[in-house]
């Protein structure tokens, strides 16, 4: 939110001041969440909203500890002021001096740049590295004055004196001698300026540990590989020395403590790429979320974001690209801690496999309400005969056990992808292991619904079945897609809906009878006047053709030579389908 490429970015947008782009893009950020049906947060951090009262008081704290210190601005440095006006770095020295061992810098750090680079009697800064690479710090902004005042190349910036001085000619905006805007600039002891990348994060969550302590502890941190140095290292630092001056100022002479964990899971995910490249603004090959989920965006005359989500309005348990995507992301794109690679085709295999689980649930929905009229019809006191008491039973048989025992078994091997399974040892103690395992998952519920097809094909021939197995089948798949955050498209597939609420394709449905209904009635009665019976003839047959190759197909029905038996003794003419699309073939 308060950084340098806002800064400089919002000189070249049309908006106004840097706070206001941020803002722009969090609301943006928002709505693709929304599209997502990612959940949202119970509590939002904004960097502007805390650096006053949660960070400034943070970075005092570190300072009173010893563990940094302040590189005085050009013309301030009377070592004699109660308090020196500039930057404030920390100092990773004297971290590790203060903390005798009990911890180190750059936990998540490659050892190359977690390493003293220095010796810690060499008082000499001669050596002091000052390029811009990601083994050292030295990627903040920083001036050459700065970098050469640095004690060691690890420091890095709590607080960013605010540049004072404008531009020379010769500058860009990147440099560092532009004016920054007034609005990301915030008083405090060492004047005018703004945070440090690393600080700002560890200072939040500490006032939210505090604010929730009572109910809420801290246990996972994360972000993009890229992130885990050096800004997850610092942040480990950063806190560490807040917590250790802590204790120096309350130390009651009775030793330091150990060390806890600040945060003690950290989880780093992989990189995006596309066509073999890492997906990025600057090369040019990315995709929005937006693009992805056909929602077209314009810009109002106030500079706002106007949305129109064609998404939503045309999404169905067989078309929803967000579901795609989410099935993407979770089993198709690799592990979470490796690249990802985004391409069309990837997505369409996330769709074939999605309109898999599509159709046994819309399948075995429709048998089971089938069934449940079927169970209805057996409580007819006034039947005269028994044949409606033969369409109903409750007798299992193998394959109501065996669909039971494998529905069973894949929820637990289900539960284990996401949670990791708990093992006792010998001496009764546990292990536990765990890592996210997304590919496994989807395996499982792509078997549970080739399961379920098989099993609802067969009730089509067989004599009636019991309903709990499948009905059990039906709602273990509907928790399990619920679970990772499935849409309503895709969980409620097949649940019927009444006419008062219909949705959308039913109520297309409705508009496809009234139109061939229409056209039929138009080519008979021509035909009638026109005493020409056999073009008549024709043209109803062909409007017949066309809505059983096109229009149902496009609905989702299609029309099927012979009769469909669905184990209840009725026959039908028809069987649901994917909208358009002919239903891949496994080995296709």
């Amino acid at each position: 939110e308060i950084n340098d490429n806002n800064s400089t970015s919002s000189n070249k947008a049309s908006l106004s001041n840097p706070l206001a782009l941020a803002r722009y893009y969090e609301m943006e950020f928002w709505q693709d969440m929304d599209s997502l049906n990612v959940l949202r947060p119970d509590v939002v951090c904004r960097v502007s909203e805390h650096v006053e009262q949660t960070i400034v008081p943070y970075i005092e704290m570190i300072l009173k500890g010893g563990m940094a210190y302040v590189i005085p601005e050009d013309g301030d440095d009377d070592d004699s002021a109660q308090q020196q006006r500039g930057s404030v770095y920390f100092d990773v020295r004297a971290f590790e001096h203060v903390t005798e061992g009990r911890t180190k810098y750059g936990k998540l750090a490659p050892d190359v740049a977690s390493s003293d680079f220095f010796s810690w009697d060499d008082e000499s800064n001669d050596n002091v590295n000052t390029s811009d690479d990601s083994s050292n710090n030295s990627n903040e902004g920083e001036s050459p004055s700065q970098l050469r005042q640095k004690r060691d190349s690890r420091d890095f910036c709590l607080w960013k004196y605010r540049t004072q001085s404008p531009p020379s000619p010769s500058s860009n905006l990147a440099t560092n001698n532009t004016i920054e805007p007034a609005i990301v600039s915030y008083s405090s002891p060492w004047g005018p300026g703004r945070p440090g990348w690393h600080v700002e994060c560890s200072a939040m969550i500490q006032r939210l540990s505090m604010d929730f302590q009572s109910t809420h502890k801290f246990q996972l941190h994360a972000g993009g590989i890229d992130l885990k140095f050096p800004h997850h290292s610092n942040e480990i630092a950063q806190a560490e020395a807040f917590h250790e001056a802590v204790t120096i100022k309350d130390d009651d002479g009775e030793g330091r403590r150990q060390f806890e964990e600040w945060i003690p899971n950290w989880v780093h995910t992989g990189h995006l790429y596309v066509k073999g490249r890492k997906m990025s603004k600057s090369l040019k090959n990315f995709v929005t979320i937006r693009e992805m989920l056909g929602i077209s965006t314009n810009t109002n005359d106030k500079g706002g974001v106007e949305t129109t989500d064609s998404h939503q309005n045309q999404s169905s348990a067989w078309s929803c690209p967000s579901d795609d995507f989410r099935l993407w992301c979770l089993g198709l794109s690799g592990s979470y801690r490796g690249p990802a690679t985004y391409s069309k085709d990837r997505m369409d295999e996330a769709r074939v496999i999605r309109t898999k689980w599509v159709k046994f649930l819309m399948e075995g929905q429709q048998c089971l309400d089938e069934w449940k009229t079927a169970e209805n019809n057996c409580h007819d006191y006034y039947a005269t005969d028994d044949s409606a008491s033969q369409q109903s039973t409750k007798v299992w048989g193998e394959d109501e056990l065996q669909l039971f025992n494998q529905v069973t078994q894949s929820g637990m091997k289900c539960r284990e992808a996401l949670v990791g399974r708990c093992t006792t040892n010998t001496d009764g103690s546990t292990r536990g292991s765990f890592d996210l395992d997304g590919a496994s998952f989807v395996k499982e519920l792509t078997k549970l619904a080739d399961l379920g097809l098989a099993y609802v094909q067969a009730a089509s021939i067989h004599k009636p079945r019991p309903g709990e197995p499948l009905r059990f089948a039906v709602e273990t798949f509907r928790r399990q897609l619920d679970l990772v955050g499935f849409t309503s498209y895709t969980i409620n597939a097949g649940i019927s809906t009444t006419l008062e609420h219909a949705s959308s394709s039913n109520a297309d449905l409705l508009d496809e009878i009234a139109a061939f209904r229409s056209a039929i009635r138009s080519a008979t009665l021509n035909g009638i006047r026109s005493k020409d019976t056999m073009a008549a003839a024709k043209e109803v047959l062909g409007l017949c053709d066309e809505l059983r190759d096109d229009v149902l197909p496009s609905l989702g029905v299609e029309l099927v030579d012979g009769k469909v038996t669905n184990g209840v003794g009725d026959n039908r003419a028809w069987r649901r389908c994917s909208p358009r699309d002919k239903i891949p073939k496994e080995d296709e």
